[in-house]
């Protein structure tokens, strides 16, 4: 299967946007952009996000240190790209709060779930990590940004008649 093609398949399904926040033991902030989110279960409360093994985010949620994922809104595309960018301090610039377990949160979020890795799993090029749901928020107001055939895009509403 050529690789390119593959890709441009998987791009016609559109997706939100999240930012995997963490630390690392020595309390560095860790942010990166990702699409490949799902939910996992109900009961328990699973989650699952895709990062690439080439990530140097990677080896902390490997440790085992709790992580947030965090939804973004259509007003977030500065976030989206600041956390995509391989750059010194990606929370350079960046609204946040720390959560209560020191995991920096980004404001205005379309929703955040906090969690505890429960389980990181090989996949191809990616690892799988699973993670259990210890805290949600979300803004009821607020609009997705999605991701579509590569770009950036917002959610269209049609009026009814």
């Amino acid at each position: 299967m050529d690789p390119r093609e593959f890709r441009n398949t998987l791009g016609h399904f559109a997706t939100g946007v999240t930012v995997i926040t963490t630390t690392t033991g020595e309390g560095e902030k860790i942010g990166l952009t990702a699409n490949a989110f799902s939910s996992v279960s109900l009961e328990p409360p699973l989650v699952l996000v895709c990062i690439d093994k080439k990530s140097g985010s990677l080896q902390t949620l490997k440790k085992g240190i709790p992580f947030a994922i965090n939804i973004l809104q259509k007003e977030q595309e500065e976030d989206c790209w600041r956390f995509a960018k391989r750059t010194e301090d990606k929370f350079a610039g960046a609204s946040y709060t720390l959560s209560t377990d020191k995991v920096p949160i980004l404001n205005e979020n379309l929703a955040t779930i906090e969690c505890d890795v429960a389980e990181v799993i090989e996949g191809g090029d990616h690892y799988i990590v699973t993670g259990h749901v210890k805290r949600v928020a979300y803004d009821d107001q607020a609009e997705p940004l999605l991701f579509f055939r590569g770009k950036i895009e917002q959610v269209m509403q049609a009026e009814l008649a």
